[in-house]
């Protein structure tokens, strides 16, 4: 099974894509999921749709049932009014929401804020997963999820580079090698805007195991089908097959609880 854990849609800001188009691009290139967050809940910068988190999370909902490779990500927007940790349980309790996502640089907050604590805190009680959107700026630096990762070891915590600079993708992949040399988080890491060889270098370093295919799904617009078919071919070539098999969706299957009927 092939699953990208890593996709974001929107349909109220400016040039971000409709759910279709990260559903055609599942199936070209063969994805039978692709996890999805509705980036019409971020707040900056100027022009985003700032979508009430309610709202933005409905609409995710929504889509997700209309499109058969789509699996819905619950966006939390802390220290927004519209936003509270009763609300996240309730959600997560009633909804097939496979896991929540936090987006720092799009809601104006610093990964060590402390309004983040109740969440994070409730998510470790109730075994849910977390992808944290890495950025280019200090507030999303990969040592500090791996401190939020420290205080609910048993949390699995998935570090996502949003387009940021191969400098904090670099320590984002050191976040996930010190997590297992101390044994003190569950950080894995995703491949968004990585070469094969970038691929490759993450499994050698801290094993396939902690490694899940994700590709920002579309970021790279029109090419970004072509780009994906071409790495995915070559991590085929390059890896050993359990360890295709583990990045490519088994081991998103296991965090997420995902089976090919898992969509919508």
């Amino acid at each position: 099974m092939l699953i990208d854990v890593h996709g974001h849609f929107g349909q109220r800001t400016a040039g971000v894509v409709p759910p279709a188009r990260i559903s055609t691009y599942a199936g070209v290139c063969g994805a039978d999921l692709v996890l999805v967050s509705n980036r019409d809940a971020a707040s900056e910068p100027t022009g985003a749709a700032n979508l009430d988190e309610a709202e933005a999370n409905v609409a995710c909902l929504s889509a997700c049932r209309e499109h058969s490779h789509l699996v819905p990500l619950y966006w939390v927007r802390p220290g927004l009014a519209d936003s509270n940790v009763n609300a996240l349980a309730g959600a997560l309790l009633t909804e097939p929401f496979a896991g929540v996502l936090f987006a720092p640089t799009d809601n104006g907050y610093d990964v060590a804020d402390p309004r983040l604590g109740p969440y994070l805190a409730l998510l470790a009680k109730v075994g849910r997963p977390v992808l944290f959107c890495i950025g280019a700026d200090e507030r999303t630096a990969p040592h500090k999820v791996h401190e939020r990762g420290r205080r609910h070891p048993s949390l699995p915590i998935v570090l996502c580079p949003c387009g940021a600079p191969a400098g904090q993708r670099a320590a984002a992949l050191d976040a996930v090698r010190y997590a297992i040399q101390r044994n003190d988080a569950q950080l894995y890491l995703d491949t968004s805007h990585a070469d094969a060889d970038e691929v490759c270098t993450a499994v050698r370093t801290v094993g396939a195991e902690r490694v899940l295919f994700g590709s920002n799904a579309v970021h790279y617009g029109g090419s970004h089908i072509p780009r994906h078919i071409a790495l995915l071919d070559e991590l085929r070539a390059a890896l050993v097959p359990e360890e295709f098999q583990q990045v490519a969706g088994a081991n998103a299957a296991r965090l997420f609880g995902l089976s090919p009927g898992a969509a919508g």
